[in-house]
């Protein structure tokens, strides 16, 4: 590109030029940083030596008597000034006590295979941080997860201030979808001013430039939908491409972007995209864009989801909207919350309201219908649908009120029974205990009541019905559920299990109006005998199994539909320790683990690859879900136990990509790095020093 006018317009030149690779030198990278390091830690012994030197005359000690063809001493003034203007500029910074220090950076990045790389600076190049270097860097650049058909990125950038970026233009059919899209588009554009470091709820980007024309820069952004669709669904189309042009007009550019979706949620989905091509330049205190890209997107799998247990322990809707912000920043799909168990009802029930006075742990721990309905709109406006979880007919005792039932109080008879049974281990998976009585007709009226409630907040095409770990001891132990089963002339109760499961589904199409609804159950030994209780063509299965177990191939061949959340990859919460003394011990689940966490791969273990390709084209293997249970978890260590390995999963389940290569490494580190600049609390993936010298940490296991 040209410029007009004397005008300088920055780009980040060269990021995979050869001629930036420096083939000899005398001294090191890593000896010069060594000792630019001890010039900062010892300044003041370096000034004292140079002071006696300098003195030494004096003292007895080196003359620095300039005399013929001796060369002159320079005095330690001399030497700071040439440091403070060397051609390493210098940037001012505060120091903890407020004493100005001041700092030169001699580090440029490169892109070279792949990866950003670091190289000390050459003076007649301008200095590209390592950020802007993996805008355009590889094949992917900084997009996390990658694209699944087409990613063209050119190789430079435009500075631009974020004052300068706006979306001029929204095409829909639906003046719902219209908004939809101008609130998405304002979500993109406050994150561009906070990407500046100093951001604190204003701008802290500069008006001008000082003679560059940066300032004269200018984005637009048109977005585009033919669907008048509002709400996710199973079958919503989440494609999306997104088109990046340069040109320049007189003495600025003018970049011109471009996104269509097949729906508003691939244009969100392209509006994170276009995000993550703009990066901060700490050089030019200004946004570097790529100039140049095309994309086009899809996800190869409809479900990618994140369950949170808000029973276990309460977490409040606010750290509940922050796992929304970093799914979006995943484009992962799903919120599933658990939102109910043994240990809590947090859930407001108005209908039933002794489930949240006796179940709540305290006033300040529990959902409103109100509060949810923000969470709702918050995360569909997102790209995130939220599904709820009412987990029947086990894990629904109550530790806190030590066995009060008010079930008798009001005429209703005993609706759970086992409730907080010692020695626990008899009668449930984990304490506290409690089964629902599901020979009790007033059980099932209450559970209808309980499902109106929830459906008049949430969508109301998916439910989770739970479904798992019950015991049959609880009810074996009761004289009369063993008449129960008597009179009906069997003794099995797996019989009684289907009754209830039977009983339950029908009260949740009654609450829905009617209406069919897609219940989805956790695998249990009731879908061990799937085919006598439950009809493919009604449940979807969430797989918690191991990934190999014979009951994954038994419903894969049977057509069920599922969702895979095996736990020897997908729990999140394994690896920190039990909370019941020294009970069981699982290892925990890296990202690699989630990464490698290859559904095709699982489904060809068990069909084939010919019964594999129609099992994923058709919709049976609808995706998979990470699993974040509670029993040790709650607001303050939540997000470092989800990313970023959820970070990992999102990119299996958008790209499924052939194998993890050793660009991963580098790629999640930078993609993590981002997150965290985005107020997201992720884990540390390794030491900042291998994020600065990418390449040199890579996982040995990773392949090429």
């Amino acid at each position: 590109m040209n410029t007009n006018n004397n005008i300088l317009i920055f780009f980040s030149l060269g990021n995979n030029s050869p001629t930036k690779r420096r083939t000899c030198r005398k001294i090191s990278s890593f000896q010069l940083y060594l000792l630019f390091l001890l010039l900062l830690l010892f300044n003041n012994s370096i000034i004292g030596s140079l002071a006696l030197i300098e003195g030494g005359d004096k003292e007895g000690g080196f003359s620095s008597t300039k005399g013929e063809g001796s060369v002159e001493t320079p005095s330690v003034e001399n030497l700071l000034q040439t440091y403070r203007n060397s051609s390493l500029h210098a940037r001012q910074l505060a120091s903890p006590n407020g004493d100005d220090i001041q700092y030169t950076s001699p580090w440029t990045w490169v892109c070279l295979e792949s990866i950003c790389k670091r190289q000390l600076a050459r003076n007649t190049v301008a200095k590209v941080p390592q950020n802007v270097c993996w805008l355009n860097c590889g094949r992917f650049g900084a997009l996390w997860p990658f694209p699944t058909i087409k990613a063209l990125l050119g190789h430079e950038t435009i500075p631009l201030y974020p004052q300068n970026v706006e979306v001029t233009a929204i095409h829909s059919p639906h003046k719902a979808v219209t908004a939809m899209l101008g609130y998405a588009g304002n979500v993109l554009l406050d994150s561009l001013f906070r990407m500046h470091p100093k951001s604190e709820g204003q701008s802290a980007f500069p008006l001008t430039s000082n003679g560059r024309g940066i300032e004269r820069n200018r984005m637009s952004i048109t977005l585009t939908t033919e669907s008048d669709e509002t709400k996710m669904s199973l079958n919503s189309d989440e494609s999306y491409s997104l088109s990046v042009t340069s040109a320049i007009i007189g003495s600025s550019v003018k970049v011109q972007v471009q996104i269509y979706g097949a729906t508003f949620f691939g244009v969100r989905h392209g509006l994170e995209s276009l995000g993550q091509l703009l990066a901060f330049d700490e050089e030019n205190e200004c946004l570097q864009i790529v100039a140049e890209a095309e994309i086009e997107d899809r996800p190869a799998f409809k479900y990618r989801g994140v369950m949170v247990d808000t029973s276990r322990n309460f977490i409040p809707i606010l750290n509940l909207k922050k796992v929304v912000d970093a799914m979006s920043y995943n484009k992962l799909n799903v919120l599933h919350l658990h939102l109910t168990d043994s240990n809590s009802f947090p859930f407001y029930s108005k209908r039933i309201p002794y489930m949240t006075t006796y179940g709540a742990y305290s006033a300040s721990q529990i959902y409103t219908p109100k509060d949810l309905k923000d969470l709702i709109l918050y995360a569909r406006l997102r790209g995130v649908k939220i599904i709820p979880e009412l987990d029947l007919p086990a894990h629904v005792g109550n530790k806190k009120i030590q066995n009060t039932n008010w079930g008798p109080l009001m005429g209703l008879g005993e609706l759970a029974v086992c409730v907080n049974a010692e020695p626990w281990r008899q009668y449930c998976g984990q304490p506290p205990c409690g089964t629902l009585n599901v020979i009790n007709n007033y059980t099932y009226l209450v559970m209808g009541e309980l499902y109106k409630d929830m459906l008049e907040v949430f969508d109301n095409d998916l439910f989770h019905m739970g479904g798992d770990e019950v015991f049959f001891p609880c009810w074996s132990s009761r004289q009369d559920m063993r008449d129960w089963l008597k009179n009906r002339g069997t003794n099995d109760y797996m019989d009684l299990w289907g009754y209830f499961q039977g009983r339950a589904f029908d009260k949740l199409i009654e609450a829905n109006g009617g209406k069919y609804i897609t219940p989805i159950v956790w695998t249990s030994d009731m879908t061990n005998r799937a085919r006598h209780f439950l009809h493919p063509s009604d449940y979807i299965i969430q797989i918690w199994t191991g990934a190999t177990q014979y009951e994954v191939r038994e419903l894969l061949e049977n057509k069920y539909k599922v969702i895979f959340s095996n736990l020897d990859s997908l729990y999140l919460d394994h690896g920190f320790g039990t909370w019941l003394g020294l009970d069981h011990f699982w290892t925990i689940k890296t990202w690699q683990n989630l990464y490698d966490n290859d559904l095709i791969k699982i489904a060809e273990h068990h069909l084939g690859a010919n019964s594999t390709y129609y099992a994923i084209t058709t919709g049976q293997i609808l995706g998979a879900e990470v699993t974040l249970w509670s029993e040790k978890v709650d607001q303050h260590n939540m997000e470092m136990k989800l990313w970023p390995r959820s970070a990992a999963f999102a990119e299996r389940m958008w790209s499924s990509p052939q194998n993890r290569t050793i660009t991963v490494d580098a790629r999640l580190a930078h993609h993590t790095n981002r997150m965290k600049n985005r107020g997201i609390h992720t884990d540390r993936l390794q030491p900042e020093s291998c994020y600065q010298i990418s390449g040199y940490c890579h996982d040995s296991n990773s392949r090429l």
